[in-house]
């Protein structure tokens, strides 16, 4: 008998030459193609802006979530841009947006990239819902600082965002508190206006959210993200269990169990209206279950965009060590207020465990940041690490699918509520004579 392990090896051996070309072709196709995107992608030119809120917005988020519905305009093409030719030959990479808030010096930024052809399509769509904001254009913010951290002068720890969950689960919102009265209603935003007060001037704390905007059928930025919505809800309400139990095999299965237990009693036969009955009956799903399956639908139902969030804190080293556990909490406080139980949150996977691996060049802003959008190792992490996230180092920097409604909550500026007019004001309190005075008769 023949060892077909052996006959494998065997042949391997004897032919390998055939094997070569079809090796070579393979490297070189594949050298050809990153060649050309890293052509295409240099040849991008990206434009910044800061963005001056006035103070006193009562606006919700709702309007920067029209902002980034018109925003996701430039989303490519699955028909027109992502065709073959365009990415394999062309080396076609999609343009995308980062959004920067940098608390310093007790004060809270807000900036956007974007490329530097639409720089007017950006301030009109911005324009379009905050119509008294003011636009700084200025270089990349993350230049004035120094790119070799940490060193003699300076400290530096970073985190990359990801979702605990699959990214067809929300996390919490600003429709939560759209509902609620006036004195209730807590912008979810707030932590990081009142946490950059306590930012001194000797310490920067950047949150930087690179965004694609992306289609539901793409493929290759954002692997068909309402498909995978649509089933995760199938799974949730056992709709593909039962879709599989109404084939031709539970038939055939009924048929069986009916000729077997003839002897015994008559055949029984569901009708159509029973089989889609048992089926699925969405009044068995629990009122929670029902929840996590609106909040999902609600989800796929709005435009997405393909994002990566990272964090870092850079101070000097006199301030670094002193504030370095206040700033840690600070940042998980900001991300749990888009946090449920039942639905996603956020976790923090520091990427500064080896202080001789990584520097801030790594987390910087750079001309060919659709690297962060692909999956790839940028830096080896420790043991504990991996084991505690339940990561593979290959998986680092895997991008996640927000929609519209979910980027509005996390970039908007902070609202500030007004009382209702018409309630007179008293600027102290009155206090009542004291009895023990004598009444004038």
């Amino acid at each position: 008998m023949i060892d077909p392990i052996l006959f494998t090896l065997k042949f391997l051996f004897d032919f390998w030459w055939l094997l070569m070309p079809t090796l070579m072709w393979q490297i070189l196709w594949e050298k050809f193609k990153d060649n050309q995107r890293a052509a295409y992608r240099k040849r991008m030119t990206w434009s910044f802006l800061e963005i001056k809120f006035p103070t006193g917005i009562t606006r919700t988020p709702r309007a920067m979530e029209e902002v980034f519905n018109a925003l996701h305009a430039i989303a490519p093409s699955p028909l027109k841009d992502l065709t073959w030719w365009n990415l394999n030959i062309k080396g076609f990479s999609p343009q995308s947006y980062c959004l920067l808030i940098i608390a310093h010096s007790g004060q809270l930024r807000f900036y956007i990239r974007f490329p530097k052809d639409l720089e007017n399509f950006v301030k009109s769509r911005i324009y379009s819902q905050y119509h008294e904001i003011k636009f700084i254009p200025t270089d990349d913010p993350l230049t004035e600082l120094p790119p070799i951290v940490p060193n003699s002068a300076f400290e530096f720890e970073s985190f990359d965002v990801r979702l605990s969950k699959e990214d067809s689960y929300p996390i919490k919102t600003y429709t939560v508190i759209e509902n609620l009265p006036k004195e209730q209603q807590i912008d979810p935003i707030t932590t990081f206006s009142e946490g950059a007060h306590q930012v001194s001037e000797k310490e920067w704390l950047i949150f930087q959210f690179l965004i694609l905007p992306t289609t539901s059928n793409n493929r290759e930025h954002g692997n068909r993200w309402t498909e995978r919505g649509k089933k995760l809800v199938d799974k949730l309400i056992g709709k593909s269990e039962q879709e599989k139990s109404s084939s031709l095999w539970s038939e055939v299965e009924e048929f069986i169990i009916n000729l077997l237990l003839a002897p015994f009693r008559p055949p029984v036969w569901k009708t159509k209206e029973e089989k889609v009955e048992s089926e699925f009956n969405i009044q068995r799903l629990t009122p929670g279950e029902r929840e996590i399956v609106e909040l999902i639908q609600r989800k796929i139902s709005k435009l997405g965009y393909w994002c990566n969030f990272r964090v870092a804190y850079l101070a000097t080293v006199d301030v670094f060590y002193r504030n370095r556990s206040n700033i840690f909490a600070l940042i998980e406080s900001i991300f749990k207020n888009f946090a449920t139980e039942n639905a996603n949150n956020f976790d923090l996977i520091p990427l500064t465990g080896a202080k001789s691996q990584t520097t801030f060049r790594t987390f910087h802003l750079k001309r060919n940041e659709y690297r962060f959008f692909r999956r790839y190792r940028l830096i080896r992490l420790s043991s504990f690490v991996i084991e505690k996230f339940n990561l593979k180092e290959k998986e680092l920097d895997k991008a996640f699918i927000l929609n519209t409604e979910e980027l509005a909550s996390l970039f908007h500026p902070p609202m500030t509520f007004v009382p209702p007019s018409g309630i007179e004001k008293v600027p102290s309190r009155e206090i009542p004579p004291s009895p023990e005075l004598p009444a004038i008769e």
